[in-house]
Parts: C-alpha cells; structure tokens; sequence
C-alpha cells in the first residue's frame, strides 16, 4: 500500500509530454542563422519579419494564402511563411 503512495506522490515530479510542433518534412538554412536549420516552429531572424522581405506576389508563385498577420519571404531554395509578430516558422515550401 505504501508503495502506490509513493508512486502517486512522485507523478507530479514527472515531465508532461510536450506538445508538438505541426510536423513538416521540410527545413531551410537562413544564411543568418550560421547554418543552423530552421524548421516548422522555429523562430526566424528578425529581418523576415519586415515587410520588405515579403513575398508580395505570393498567388503568382503558386503559395497558399499568407495566414492572419504572416507573410511569405524567400530563404535560398526554399519559401518560409514567416509569423509577423514573433518570427515563427508557420511553413516551409521548396521553391520552384
């Protein structure tokens, strides 16, 4: 008997599984980033949030529709769908 109030009192000492991230097969390397890989989740350098790094004809280049307050921009070979507010990777596209 004692031993299940050992097992219940050390439950809370144990970790949560942690949510994940949406999952992409997809990752880029930012030239900024030193060669660090980015990926679904990720936080991007801060000048792909500006408003000149956007992708303005993202519809002609085949990319689904920018989320609320997001925007496409191009790292290498690859389009990123950047969150403006805080720099989250929200998806990752290969270029064409």
């Amino acid at each position: 008997m004692k031993l299940h109030y050992l097992l219940f009192a050390a439950l809370p000492c144990l970790p949560l599984a942690a949510t994940a991230a949406p999952s992409s097969e997809e990752s880029v390397t930012a030239p900024e980033t030193h060669n660090r890989e980015l990926k679904v989740g990720d936080k991007a350098p801060d000048q792909y949030k500006r408003d000149e790094e956007a992708i303005k004809n993202w519809k002609a280049k085949g990319l689904p529709q920018p989320e609320k307050e997001s925007h496409w921009v191009r790292m290498g070979d690859h389009y990123v769908l950047i969150q403006i507010t805080n720099g989250v990777v929200l998806a990752i596209q290969p270029a064409p």
